[in-house]
């Protein structure tokens, strides 16, 4: 997903990229309680009827689960916040707030765009003084192709290798 958020001189402001995620975490949760009581009402009936083995593997298999879907939503939860000023280029990545945060002079920095792979995506990196950070790597094609429309329309010094 991406959200911009840019004054009217087109210059200054923020741009917002998170995955696109299908479900949030809170409707994750709800699924997964209903998953449970289903799979629990299930191994409960087996073990009336004598099947006891069913309700330890049952746990087995709702607990992996649950630790699944924690690790794939930790993973995918992450926002990169770029925030451009009339000096220099801010990017920040993160969960909640900025573990990482990368600073570019705005005047030296220059935006990639390099097409890798079978797939055509492109990969859109910044680049000053030696240091290069990737842009959006967890974008899919149109989203990407997006932030690169709005990109052109930020920066001066936008240049395409292919």
């Amino acid at each position: 997903m991406v959200i911009v958020s840019i004054d009217n001189s087109g210059f200054n402001g923020h741009i917002l990229l998170e995955p696109n995620l299908s479900l949030s975490w809170k409707a994750n949760t709800r699924l997964f309680v209903i998953f449970a009581l289903i799979t629990l009402l299930i191994a409960g009936y087996f073990t009336i009827q004598g099947f006891w083995m069913v309700l330890p593997f049952s746990g087995i298999e709702l607990l992996i689960i649950g630790i699944s879907l924690y690790l794939f939503f930790r993973r995918n939860n992450h926002r990169e916040v770029i925030t451009f000023t009339p000096d220099k280029v801010v990017i920040e990545r993160g969960r909640h707030s900025p573990e990482i945060s990368c600073e570019y002079q705005r005047y030296w920095s220059k935006i990639y765009v390099q097409k890798q792979g079978m797939l055509d995506i492109p990969h859109v990196s910044i680049k000053s003084h030696g240091m290069e950070t990737e842009l959006g790597a967890f974008l899919g094609y149109e989203e990407k192709m997006r932030f690169i429309e709005i990109l052109k329309n930020i920066t001066h010094k936008f240049q395409t290798y292919c």
